[in-house]
């Protein structure tokens, strides 16, 4: 970058996001007003950390230090002429089955060689992100070709298409204008047509963005198709596909289109699929047409589940039905990576973060036993099934034992004046207390008379046996104490760049090196990050018993932690208590559920600071 273009970046860096006039970086360069816009089109084009935006006060800096404090700048959401621009070098891609120039490309979208680079670079990135299996192949003097199965092209022009923000009352215009180089206007106007009536045939109640995504798509598959590229697919699932209603539904738009293409048997098997992607609001198949087999894998992993995690995915048949039903219909969308539709994944995972965790543990064994990919669309998914068991079981009581010195009578009298008050108390025993008394890690103890040494344990609470208004608020205050989750944690002040760097360095210097593995392998799965400047990273819970930390980063910047900014950082290594862990997630997510309280603890410079904020959200 010019001279110039650092100096004017420079300068804006040090105004902490504040509007400096156009005039004031004129002077400042020496430069013209002109010269200083074209600059920031520059900066903006060619440098995807610095975005400068404007306002009737001038110009600031928004760089990856700031991103997290600018509520009002979203820059996952494009520029419609940005986003109109990838979707139409997809296109042109997608006609050529040979490598294209940037000049070439450069020519046709009336764009200059380097910017048309630039859009190529950004148009990479936020194809990885999506998780489409498309890459853009680039060699030297040869130039660009889009590879990737005609399914994943397919699905990721469509993905582009339908992102470009675009009124209901303007769709069908707007469709045209993009595809009537495609397909001819009757074609289109049929496929709008054929849709509505089948939308009102099969009662699919289609939403607007799922209306979008089906009209783009068989739009799409009927250009593709007659110009003979056609979807391979490798093994014969059309026999199994036919006890889904999805089928029925793909069978009469290959009817109700057979004026304008011919399906092959692999374009049904795609459009099955993809209308299960879309997750329509359809009958259910008949459960005894499925699949033996692959029912009884899918119940191995439900039981593996249950044993982990302590829910009953496995033996109450009301939730193995249901989520064995919902996992038997992705299969094969996911085994050729079609994008499950869900527009509420951040928001499941920040809100049921525990039941994303389990869900994610669920979406490893699938990806395991069926060989396909899980993303985090479909994890979501999952996470609805394992919050509804989660919320229906009844909470376990603390199992509690009242120890005494004397008197056994009057002890099992406060017991029941014990219960009477503490409701989540489970009084198991009643037991003479003597020195030597061997005390069990997973009971809570109430000493009545102890002598100091019974009291000095962890989990036991004294009270007198006159059982007063100061005995009564003692047990509330230690059951809170258990409760706290924070008071414990260890608190430090990073710098890092990266969400490895981040969790090595906080495991290091909290002893805790052995958890590295566990956690990235859960990170890998599904990035723990849930917006609001916050990652909660954490192991995968495995069968051997872990003892309950927290760990917590302020990093001195924010940092990408897969599509989200982070700037706190807990990290949980789980207790055995399932109950326990989920508490615990939901006392982060409603502590940090407003950016403005994340903000705050952010900006603090010690843990006394930290805890104090903490404790007053």
């Amino acid at each position: 970058m010019q001279e110039k273009r650092k100096q004017l970046i420079d300068f804006l860096s040090k105004q902490n996001q504040g509007f400096v006039s156009a005039a004031t970086l004129a002077d400042m360069l020496n430069v013209t007003d002109r010269t200083i816009r074209n600059y920031i089109k520059d900066i903006n084009e060619n440098f995807s950390d610095i975005v400068i935006i404007s306002s009737p006060q001038g110009y600031a800096i928004v760089t990856d230090d700031s991103l997290g404090n600018q509520e009002e700048v979203d820059l996952t959401n494009k520029e419609p002429e940005e986003a109109i621009l990838e979707f139409e070098i997809i296109q042109y891609l997608m006609n050529r089955d040979d490598y294209t120039t940037y000049e070439e490309l450069a020519e046709t979208f009336f764009y200059s060689p380097q910017t048309i680079r630039s859009r190529m670079q950004r148009l990479t990135m936020n194809i990885h992100s999506l998780g489409i299996d498309v890459s853009i192949n680039t060699r030297v003097f040869k130039g660009i070709k889009l590879n990737g199965t005609e399914i994943q092209k397919r699905t990721l022009l469509e993905s582009f298409f339908t992102s470009i923000p675009v009124k209901k009352e303007n769709f069908k215009d707007f469709v045209f204008d993009h595809f009537r180089s495609w397909v001819n206007a009757e074609t289109i106007e049929n496929v709008f047509k054929r849709m509505d009536e089948l939308n009102i045939e099969y009662q699919l109640n289609i939403e607007f963005t799922v209306y979008k995504k089906l009209a783009v798509q068989l739009l799409i598959m009927i250009h593709q198709m007659n110009q003979k590229r056609f979807v391979v697919i490798e093994n014969n699932e059309l026999h199994n596909l036919k006890s889904f209603k999805e089928f029925e539904v793909a069978q009469a738009f290959r009817t109700q289109l057979k004026d304008y293409v011919s399906f092959t048997e692999d374009e049904v098997v795609f459009l099955v699929n993809y209308l299960m992607s879309l997750q329509l609001d359809l009958e259910k198949e008949d459960v005894t047409n499925h699949n033996s087999d692959i029912v009884k894998r899918i119940e191995d992993i439900l039981r593996k589940v249950e044993q982990v995690y302590h829910v009953p995915t496995y033996s109450k048949n009301r939730f193995r039905h249901n989520i064995l039903n919902h996992i038997y219909r992705i299969i094969n969308p996911a085994s050729h990576n079609l994008l499950i539709y869900n527009p509420f994944v951040k928001e499941t995972k920040a809100e049921y973060f525990f039941s994303f965790s389990v869900a994610s543990n669920l979406a490893l064994q699938i990806e395991k036993e069926f060989h396909v990919e899980i993303q985090d669309s479909e994890i979501a998914y999952l996470a609805y099934h394992i919050q509804v068991i989660i919320q229906s079981k009844d909470k376990k009581k603390r199992k509690t034992i009242l120890l005494y010195t004397r008197g056994y009578e009057r002890t099992e009298l406060l017991a029941s004046k014990i219960t009477t008050y503490f409701d989540e108390l489970d009084i198991v025993g009643i037991e003479k207390y003597s020195t030597g008394y061997e005390f069990a890690d997973f009971y809570l103890y109430i000493g009545v008379d102890l002598t100091e040494a019974a009291q000095n344990n962890a989990n036991v609470v004294s009270i007198q046996s006159s059982f007063k208004s100061a005995d009564i608020k003692r047990i509330r205050f230690f059951l809170e104490a258990q409760n706290m989750v924070i008071e414990r944690a260890d608190i430090y002040w990073i710098n890092e760049t990266s969400p490895e760097k981040a969790i090595r360095h906080l495991l290091e210097i909290s002893e805790l090196d052995t958890f590295y593995d566990p956690i990235m392998k859960r990170e890998t799965m599904s990035y723990t990050s849930i917006g609001n400047l916050v990652a909660i990273p954490h192991p995968y819970f495995e069968r051997k018993e872990y003892k309950e930390r927290v760990v917590i980063g302020v990093n001195d910047h924010v940092i990408q932690w897969g599509t989200e900014k982070v700037q706190l950082v807990i990290i949980y290594i789980p207790s055995s208590d399932v109950e326990r862990n989920e508490y615990v997630f939901t006392e982060f997510f409603q502590k940090t559920k407003s950016i403005e309280r994340v903000r705050s603890l952010v900006h603090t410079t010690n843990e006394e600071e930290f805890l104090a904020i903490w404790n007053q959200i």
